[in-house]
């Protein structure tokens, strides 16, 4: 699991991330991944699109990074997740609580 942070015009922070979410790969990115969500202080969109596995260990990580965004009231958008990434998502109610989108547009938006 890997991640690149991409600045926006659009004052948010942009990051995308490439492999799978499970245990081996939340666990790699998790330090750097909480650092920048809480040192950029603003908010922030995850591009799922090349994330093709998610596990209960990455959704536990999604989880922390919404906290942490949460606490500089800010928002964390999934963006363009892969069908069975979305059906975790759904199935374990992550999506009523991290919004997702399906255009970078609409991602911007929801994260303002």
């Amino acid at each position: 699991m890997k991640f690149t942070t991409v600045e926006v015009p659009e004052n948010v922070t942009f990051l995308a991330l490439e492999g799978s979410l499970n245990i081996a790969g939340a666990k790699e990115i998790r330090a750097e991944l909480l650092e920048v969500i809480q040192s950029r202080a603003r908010p922030v969109i995850l591009d799922f699109s090349q994330v093709d596995f998610l596990a209960s260990f990455g959704m536990r990580l999604l989880i922390e990074a919404h906290k942490a965004a949460s606490l500089d009231n800010h928002s964390i958008v999934i963006l363009n997740p892969q069908p069975p990434v979305a059906r975790v998502l759904d199935s374990a109610g992550l999506s009523n609580v991290i919004a997702t989108a399906a255009t970078r547009e609409e991602a911007i938006r929801l994260a303002r």
